[in-house]
């Protein structure tokens, strides 16, 4: 494997996520929008004195502020994510070809021509996150304005039945200044945003490399897995780092919402060229190549225990498991972690000698 080709790909990681944070960052007005919304129909008349009539009319106002402040603010992400899919096919073109001699790529396609192919691969291939299987960025999105929006209303229609006063509503989905508006249903809707946008933004980057290796797969042998090496690390990222699967065999990131593992291209040996890998990032810098296992077996026991929790903490310290067979243990033929009763039946001398 090329170091050059791992480089740059680590820095293309801290790239995305500076990405995601910026169009996260592009909520912030969706935001006090809905906010403005929210004070201008409940600053007058009390719900709880109106008519069903008087007060179905504001519901539905609210309804479809909240829903078309989302959509805008979809609509703007969608355009990035095309943005972000080509741009991770051009940029696999050059590390490829700055990082590796002795080949030319197979594909002669200008990013350009990509743009509409891509549109529609980030739109409609459908994701592997857990909790969303086979629902496509279109799903998501969606599914955000609707939720949210319903949500809004669901909460309204309950406090009025309740009697609240039209302040204590406002507070509710404001949420309360001791608590730095961290307790209202607008932070739930900021979170949620935050959350699909971080997961698309990956998905989106994702397709625009299998795209690349789709279409040079003359010369690709295979894809091998790298998760960020650091304690929020997921346990199915962490149990399939530096796999190496066949081409399109493989399960690709995202794997889970909020997923920052990516996949790197390897080539087949005739083209592979020069350099190996020596070294690779973590929270603390550059670290020795080599599985997340193997570097967190050398970390503190309390860390350990705070990734892996105590029982799998123990067994990763003193079951007579080596790194690549704890990460073995870790998932299901399905790439799905399993439970401790799972593990327990499939390496029983393990928990033994770990006395477990």
């Amino acid at each position: 494997m090329n170091e050059q080709y791992l480089n740059q790909t680590i820095r293309r990681i801290v790239y995305l996520e500076s990405l995601k944070q910026s169009e996260i960052n592009k909520l912030t007005p969706r935001i006090k929008a809905i906010d403005k919304l929210i004070k201008e129909q409940l600053l007058d008349d009390e719900l709880t004195e109106m008519t069903i009539k008087s007060f179905n009319g504001v519901v539905t106002e609210i309804k479809q502020g909240v829903k078309a402040e989302l959509v805008a603010y979809t609509d703007t992400v969608s355009v990035t994510l095309v943005d972000v899919a080509a741009d991770s096919y051009a940029f696999e073109a050059k590390s490829i070809d700055s990082a590796f001699d002795g080949f030319k790529l197979a594909s002669g396609i200008k990013v350009a021509e990509k743009a509409k192919v891509l549109e529609k691969i980030v739109n409609n291939t459908p994701l592997s996150v857990t909790g969303s299987e086979g629902k496509t960025v279109t799903d998501l999105f969606s599914e955000l304005a609707n939720n949210e929006s319903n949500k809004y209303i669901n909460h309204i229609k309950l406090a009025r039945y309740e009697g609240k006063t039209n302040q204590q509503i406002v507070q509710m989905i404001r949420g309360t200044r001791k608590n730095g508006y961290k307790d209202g249903l607008m932070e739930v809707t900021a979170r949620q945003a935050k959350t699909i946008v971080r997961t698309t933004v990956q998905h989106a980057a994702m397709q625009g490399k299998a795209e690349f290796a789709s279409d040079n797969a003359d010369i690709i042998k295979g894809e091998q897995w790298l998760s960020t090496i650091d304690g929020k690390t997921s346990s199915a990222c962490r149990s399939l780092d530096l796999q190496i699967f066949e081409l399109g065999k493989g399960p690709r990131p995202p794997l889970h919402h909020n997923c920052r593992s990516t996949i790197l291209i390897v080539l087949k040996d005739e083209y592979a060229g020069r350099g190996n890998i020596n070294k690779r990032a973590s929270k603390d810098g550059l670290v020795a190549n080599e599985s997340y296992y193997s570097w967190l077996n050398k970390q503190p026991k309390d860390f350990q225990d705070d990734v892996l929790g105590e029982t799998r903490g123990k067994l990763l310290r003193s079951g007579g498991l080596s790194a690549d067979k704890f990460a073995q243990l870790q998932l299901d033929k399905n790439f799905k972690p399993l439970t401790l009763d799972e593990m327990r039946s499939r390496e029983p001398m393990a928990f033994k000698k770990a006395g477990l």
